[in-house]
């Protein structure tokens, strides 16, 4: 039978024996010693008995207690925890965010401030592993447990790789710091206690070094390839340079001093953030020689489909791939990447006694220790010397 409005009343507030009392449909209220009276629905859930509690009344009226039950019914027909559906119920009308909010607004805000590459990398790792799974139908932020996000990253290992898993702890541990110091989150979420290990693999870190001989039958294939001018050039820039690929892409005739042969890649252009300064080669020059033959001295020295903007990193990776797989097929070469050109670079210099503050030099990376604060030289002779004794060995091979 149904219980009253007046029933109710009468055991409000008094001291009484404990007791549980069926309303209906599995709807019931619990009256404690002191006349407390909670409102509770009983269900089973994965076989085992669940009894979820719902406010107390008369804060929850019957009317509005009633109106849980077919919320209730209709989750269990869909073989969902009724326990977890009316948290998330509860939060949305609370307003409190979940990962995806709070990945969308640091993509719009915060992202932007970082370089082009980087953007591109964090806004597919929001678009493919937040947004999708950590959206509104999720729990928001705040009240995910240590059991909830080890859930996830089990599931993008599973769905990605333990690579994968591990890179978007990492970059979940960077949107929820920049979360915090804004205010949008609680401090202290519990997957900041996670550690890469806990949920994935550390990314690797890369070995292919390229000999020779393998750098000069890469040259004459790429040489071979029906590809534009400016992709083939841009590949062996990267190879005869040690710059990274964001650097050869991203430079302009502007950058190039053909007077004193020097190419200053910009702090914009760096992944340091500062100027890079790099002798330009024979090599090199007879490669922009082409460039500016074929697409004039304007704008990017390595333009992509619209001559005033650059070639894309998709571009490049592709066509990078698409050599590597006739080069594997024809001579059963070791897969390579263009940033594999740095590494190869440094070693084979090294190995032909170049000194490693030149080749770091060369690589565009930052001194170390005191060095970096109090010298400031480029090396210019020394790296002019070894870019010349680089070229030459490979041509020694061609």
């Amino acid at each position: 039978m149904a219980i009253s409005d007046t029933k109710l009343r009468k055991l409000l507030d008094k001291n009484q024996t404990p007791q549980v009392l069926s309303h209906r449909d599995s709807l019931s209220v619990r009256v404690s010693a002191k006349g407390v009276l909670t409102w509770q629905y009983r269900c089973r859930v994965d076989g085992k008995q669940v009894i979820i509690s719902l406010g107390r009344y008369p804060g929850l009226s019957i009317k509005e207690a009633q109106k849980y039950i077919p919320l209730f019914q209709n989750w269990l027909i869909q073989k969902k925890d009724p326990r977890i559906e009316l948290k998330l119920m509860q939060n949305n009308a609370k307003g409190l965010p979940t990962l995806a909010n709070i990945a969308s607004e640091w993509v719009e805000i915060r992202v932007p401030d970082l370089k082009e590459k980087t953007q591109t990398l964090y806004k597919n790792h929001v678009k493919k592993w937040i947004i999708p799974y950590l959206n509104d139908k999720a729990l928001p932020v705040d009240n995910m447990t240590i059991h909830d996000w080890v859930k996830y990253f089990d599931m993008v290992k599973l769905k990605g790789t333990a690579k994968t898993a591990g890179t978007m702890l990492t970059r979940i541990k960077s949107i929820l710091g920049w979360a915090e110091k804004r205010g949008l989150v609680k401090p202290f979420n519990p997957v900041l206690n996670l550690n890469v290990n806990d949920v994935g693999e550390q990314a690797s870190v890369g070995q292919r070094v390229l000999q020779l001989d393998e750098i000069a039958k890469l040259w004459l294939h790429i040489e071979s390839t029906r590809a534009t001018l400016a992709t083939k050039s841009c590949l062996q820039l990267i190879f005869i340079t040690g710059a990274r690929q964001s650097e050869v892409r991203l430079a302009k005739w502007e950058h190039f001093d053909f007077e004193n042969d020097v190419w200053t890649v910009p702090p914009e252009n760096s992944k340091t953030n500062k100027a890079i300064r790099r002798p330009i080669s024979g090599l090199m020059k007879e490669i922009l020689n082409k460039l500016a033959t074929v697409y004039g001295n304007f704008e990017y020295i390595i333009p992509g489909s619209n001559p005033r903007k650059p070639m894309t990193t998709h571009s490049i990776n592709r066509y990078c791939c698409r050599v590597w797989e006739q080069l594997f097929e024809k001579h059963n070469m070791p897969k390579f990447i263009p940033h594999d050109a740095r590494r190869s670079l440094s070693t084979l210099l090294s190995e032909h006694g170049v000194a490693p503050h030149v080749t770091e030099k060369m690589l565009g990376h930052t001194m170390r220790g005191v060095m970096a604060v109090y010298n400031k030289h480029d090396w210019m002779k020394e790296q002019r010397e070894g870019y010349e004794l680089y070229c030459n060995l490979l041509k020694v091979k061609l």
